[in-house]
């Protein structure tokens, strides 16, 4: 577990660096990151909300139940758990960002997926991005809470595709961020 948490440590860094240029605030609560080896059937990370924990499955762990065909399939092991741990820390930065609704779900996971895919390395995110290419533009409109819940990696791979086509994505990300945009609605 030594190796791991070097790499939660590098994640944290990188997070930092990531959220310093790309509009999201600096964690403004220190946030406990635990690798755990169990976690809740499909989950590889978990942050919870208003607890200021983060809970990753070891690196081992997470390999095994990592998505075989999802949308990070390519990254080694190693690479797949520092994406995560940033993904998570995405939503530690967005957790205290009110919502004009009940949740910014949407708007929450896709500030957290774009900063996962940020966190690449140049080859790995063009690979990513070249799986993410779709026929037509990517409108914010598909981008919704059930296609998160039923097919995440698509919606990461759909993000993605959504945040390319922007012409300043950590503009994008900050109106996000400061709720001036948005991609949630109200439920009824």
């Amino acid at each position: 577990q030594t190796a791991d948490g070097e790499f939660v440590c590098g994640a944290v860094r990188q997070a930092t660096m990531l959220f310093d240029t790309c509009n999201l605030p600096p964690l403004s609560r220190p946030v406990r990151i635990a690798v755990v080896e169990d976690l809740s059937q499909g989950c590889v990370a978990l942050y919870h909300c208003g607890e200021d924990i983060i809970e990753v499955l070891s690196t081992s762990n997470m390999q095994e139940r990592r998505d075989p065909n999802g949308g990070f399939k390519h990254l080694t092991a190693d690479e797949y758990f520092q994406s995560v741990v940033v993904h998570e820390l995405s939503h530690a930065a967005t957790d205290p960002t009110p919502c004009p609704f009940e949740a910014c779900i949407v708007a929450d996971e896709y500030i957290a997926y774009a900063m996962q895919v940020m966190s690449l390395g140049p080859e790995a995110q063009q690979v990513f991005e070249n799986r993410s290419a779709f026929k037509d533009p990517v409108s914010a409109e598909e981008l919704s809470v059930v296609l998160l819940f039923m097919a995440p990696h698509l919606f990461s791979q759909k993000v993605w595709a959504h945040l390319s086509q922007r012409d300043d994505p950590c503009s994008y990300i900050g109106q996000l961020m400061d709720r001036s945009l948005l991609l949630d609605r109200e439920r009824f």
